[in-house]
Parts: structure tokens; sequence; C-alpha cells
């Protein structure tokens, strides 16, 4: 089985140096056009497949 690239040190440490690491979805370029295709969450259920630093996650709780 192939390792998890994340589970790598020296990988994650320049990982999480990234902008949509520190900013959050405010730093990820793609952003607005992702949330633009975001149906209403209220009252929906919302699965992560544990990407990343779980910014989408956190957005889909605060809507």
């Amino acid at each position: 089985m192939k390792q998890n690239k994340y589970d790598d040190a020296v990988f994650f440490s320049e990982y999480e140096k990234m902008p949509r690491s520190v900013k959050g979805l405010e730093g990820a370029g793609e952003w607005p056009v992702l949330k633009s295709l975001f149906p209403e969450l209220k009252n929906k259920s919302v699965l992560d497949l544990g990407c990343g630093f779980g910014w989408h996650c956190r957005y889909a709780r605060e809507h």
C-alpha cells in the first residue's frame, strides 16, 4: 500500500504554510467559484472525506 503523503513530516510542514492552510477558504483561489456551487446547507447533512484542515466543513457547520 502506498504511503499517505500527508503522513510525511517534510511534506506536511510545507503544506501547512500554504495560503489555503493559513488563511482558510479565503486563501484558496477556487473558493469563490466552489462556494457559488454549494446548495443551501441549512438542515443538511455533510460528509467530510478528511482532506486538508477542514475549512469546508467549518463553512458547512456555520451555514
